[in-house]
């Protein structure tokens, strides 16, 4: 048996050679072991509130892409939640290369594009109050990574991410976004789109007002204009009424 110190509480703790994980027994922090490279463990802390996520949410809810009424969508449910990821610093053709994977098997959108901003880690140990967010423990080893990494490594932490899962519901329906809690940037893997089908059938309707009027002649006869500024009328108004009501 080895022992070491949690790097969270600094409780001493004991594990068995070639153990890549142990939980702490004092404070139930996953600690990462491995003796042959050094592990810093880093946490950023949320910037952005509860409340201004609903904002976030609805901003981007109200999209051109989103459904129509998206943005009044039922929020159900936010929680907070401090997310394990690898940063590694690596030295690619010269040049430091930072890579993000994340350390815990999740479906949760977005957790793969994840961006550490720099200055805003700070050490995560006794001192660092997460308050009643809960910190996700890793179950993904550093290992999983490495095999697929270019260049010489330099450095490699545990950083703990603040994100916010909103669940939502929208016609009877019901979908999650990830908002990340330090930037308010916006993740998910499917939103409910605006319809395309008025817009495919008000094209229709104008293009064959348009060949209608070429087939008149709109140079020539009277009902060519006619039949053309018709077809002008009804794209310019029923673009907007489809813009407003769909």
């Amino acid at each position: 048996m080895v022992t070491m110190n949690c790097p969270k509480c600094g409780a001493p703790f004991e594990y068995e050679p070639g153990m890549r994980f142990k939980q702490c027994d004092y404070c139930g922090t996953m600690i990462y072991i491995d003796k042959s490279r050094v592990m810093f463990y880093y946490i950023i802390p949320f910037t952005i509130s509860s409340n201004q996520v609903v904002q976030l949410f609805r901003r981007w809810a109200s999209g051109p892409k989103m459904a129509k009424g998206l943005e009044n969508s039922k929020v159900k449910s936010i929680k907070a939640m401090y997310f394990p990821v690898y940063r590694f610093v690596r030295i690619v053709n010269g040049k430091e290369k930072v890579i993000v994977k994340p350390a815990k098997t999740s479906l949760l959108p977005g957790l793969t594009n994840l961006k550490i901003p720099p200055g805003d880690m700070k050490i995560f140990d006794s001192n660092f109050n997460t308050g009643n967010v809960e910190v996700i423990q890793p179950d993904l080893s550093m290992d999983t990574y490495l095999p697929q990494l270019q260049g010489e490594a330099k450095e490699q932490e545990i950083v703990y991410f603040p994100i916010y899962e909103v669940r939502y519901e929208f016609n009877g329906k019901e979908h999650s976004v990830v908002i990340d809690g330090s930037s308010g940037e916006v993740f998910t893997s499917y939103y409910p789109p605006r319809s395309s089908a008025p817009y495919l059938l008000l094209g229709i309707i104008v293009f064959i007002l348009a060949a209608i009027g070429s087939a008149l002649g709109t140079l020539v006869t009277p009902a060519g204009w006619v039949v053309t500024l018709l077809g002008f009328l009804v794209g310019l108004g029923g673009g907007y009424y489809i813009a407003k009501k769909y």
